[in-house]
């Protein structure tokens, strides 16, 4: 990446964004103008933030506008919410490239959401070499642990995670750079598959409008008993939810 250039590019777009900050109703050749500067650092911007699900609320109780990140979320929607979290996260953006513009060797390979699934779709590989393949949730969660702690410093596990909701939810993992969590749901023997869709259904809106410094879920559904013959439309339908980053299927190891 040409450091310098992006920098260029993040800091007119901090300065846009400072202008329509300071104007109490925006031109439209300013909101163009902004556009036209985001649209120049949108690939920037997802190197180092990968793509979330930040929701606008929309008026007449219309359904929530989703967004990729706060930025966009709070200057291009037309709405003014999340403006505070966009340039906060701007300025960070900027932060870490004026740090790799210095001594580029000192800037970690940037994470993503994308990278993150990538990794959690090689569930299966990263069981061969076990001396028994998974046979309780708990053993599912404690093997992501490991794939998970390898490669990112800050993770929360259930134990450390605040409880969302009247009911107390605690998902599994949270991963505070990414604003994810990570949740693993297991079909043993005597598990309706129902049961799980209707517990992410229930569970996922309701922590995540609590918890503010996670803006999406990766479900994990190990299938032990492989039940899910043609989990297609089991997939489908619950990553029309909102929130849901992606849901992953594996079928049972050895069942």
């Amino acid at each position: 990446m040409d450091y310098k250039g992006a920098l260029e590019k993040l800091e007119a777009l901090r300065r846009a964004m400072e202008r329509q900050d300071a104007s109490n109703s925006a031109s439209p050749q300013d909101y163009q103008e902004l556009c036209m500067y985001y649209g120049e650092c949108e690939e920037i911007i997802h190197r180092f933030t990968g793509n979330s699900s930040v929701a606008v609320p929309l008026s007449h109780g219309a359904a929530p506008a989703i967004f990729p990140n706060f930025i966009e979320a709070g200057y291009l929607s037309g709405r003014t919410i999340h403006r505070h979290q966009g340039y906060s996260q701007l300025l960070k953006i900027i932060g870490k490239v004026r740090q790799a513009l210095q001594d580029p060797s000192a800037l970690p390979a940037p994470q993503s959401v994308t990278n993150l699934i990538q990794m959690l779709r090689r569930f299966r590989e990263c069981c061969q070499f076990i001396q028994a393949p998974p046979r309780s949730e708990r053993e599912v969660q404690d093997i992501l642990w490991i794939m998970l702690r390898s490669q990112y410093d800050r993770l929360d596990r259930e134990d450390t995670l605040p409880r969302f909701g009247a009911k107390a939810y605690k998902p599994d993992f949270g991963i505070p750079d990414l604003q994810t969590l990570v949740e693993v749901k297991f079909i043993g023997e005597k598990t309706n598959p129902s049961t799980i869709q209707e517990e992410i259904l229930a569970d996922v809106p309701g922590y995540l409008s609590e918890a503010a410094q996670f803006t999406g879920i990766i479900e994990v559904v190990y299938d032990y008993a492989q039940k899910l013959r043609d989990p297609r439309k089991f997939i489908e339908d619950l990553r029309k939810v909102g929130g849901i980053l992606d849901l992953i299927v594996i079928p049972g190891i050895g069942s």
